[in-house]
């Protein structure tokens, strides 16, 4: 499948001309990602992947326990009070992973 044919099917959001321009393209996308919560990226990323392998049904469930468990944290007050104040927001880094021992 050509770029082009891609793009009109909705599978990429953009084709570039050249390999420069895909790669500048690529780190502005990548600065815009890592500039979002940590912790909201993480869930979208950990959502894809398990509903790659389940059905809707069980990927939306998914979704809602983590949506109830993980976005309690400061991430979403720092996000409301920087949109009402219009401001670029400060979010903190994710906590290491752990592993229990149990």
């Amino acid at each position: 499948m050509a770029a082009s044919e891609a793009l009109q099917h909705g599978l990429v959001s953009r084709v570039c001309a050249t390999k420069e321009t895909m790669l500048a393209q690529g780190l502005e996308l990548a600065k815009t990602i890592a500039a979002k919560s940590p912790v909201a990226t993480l869930g979208v990323k950990q959502f894809l992947n398990y509903a790659r392998d389940h059905s809707v049904e069980e990927s939306l469930d998914y979704a809602i326990t983590w949506n109830m468990s993980m976005l309690q944290g400061s991430d979403m007050a720092v996000a409301a009070a920087s949109m009402l104040q219009k401001s670029s927001p400060s979010f903190g880094n994710l906590p290491p992973p752990t592993r229990s021992k149990l």
